[in-house]
Order: structure tokens, then sequence, then C-alpha cells
């Protein structure tokens, strides 16, 4: 009879709704309608207490799993996915950077950079050709 009263209460109570102190109350009436001994009234409570934790950690999993599968059906990404796919991203353009510069590099093409420079060295050199001389 009481295992049945407990499985009725596991399965109808929602069992992570319900506060400590509730759980507290309601594992104190149960064991009085049950006449359960001191032992057995100290072990359904914490075996109440268990259950419910456990239930509270299942739903607060089934929740974050509802929300993340929500989130991707609306094209949301949440925060801390944000941050690491922006790493990634810088990371995979540093990457794609370097290598187009080992190859621009072992094909002798000049960079912007490299164009600035000898541009700057050639009017240098220029307007020292156009100088009067002394």
């Amino acid at each position: 009879m009481f295992d049945l009263i407990k499985q009725s209460l596991y399965l109808g109570m929602g069992l992570a709704s319900l506060t400590r102190e509730k759980l507290a109350e309601l594992g104190k009436e149960i064991s009085t309608r049950a006449q359960l001994s001191q032992e057995q009234t100290q072990q359904f409570q914490e075996e109440l207490a268990s259950k419910s934790a456990e239930a509270r950690r299942s739903l607060e999993s089934e929740i974050d799993r509802r929300i993340d599968h929500a989130f991707i059906q609306l094209g949301i990404v949440k925060s801390g996915l944000v941050k690491v796919s922006e790493q990634a991203r810088h990371e995979l353009e540093a990457l794609i950077d370097e290598r187009i510069d080992r190859l621009l590099t072992s094909l002798r093409v000049a960079r912007c950079e490299d164009v600035e420079e000898l541009k700057s060295r050639v009017e240098l050199l220029e307007k020292k050709l156009n100088e009067p001389r002394s």
C-alpha cells in the first residue's frame, strides 16, 4: 500500500516543483497516514528529497534541451555559442591570411604594402634627382 502511495506521489505531484519545506511536510503527513516507524519515516523523507532533486535536474535538462531546439529552429544562437563561433571565425581568418601570405610569397607576388613601400622609395629618388645640383 505504502509503495503504491509513493509511486502515485512521484508521478502525480511533480516533485521537481516542491520546495524542501513542502517535501518535509508532505513526507511527515504521508508517514503519519501510512503509520510508518521513525526509521521508515526518515528513509522515506530522504528518498523523497532524492527523487525531488533528480526530478528537478531532469526537468531543467529537458527545459534546456527544448530551449536549445527552439533557438535552433528560430535561427538564434545562444550567447556562449556566439562567443565560441566568433573566436573560431577569428582563428580561421588568421589561418587563411597566413596561408595567403605564404602563397603570395612563394609565387613572388607583391602585396599592397610592398607596392606602397616601393612607390614611396621611387618618389623619394625622383625628388632627389629633380633637385638642382650645386
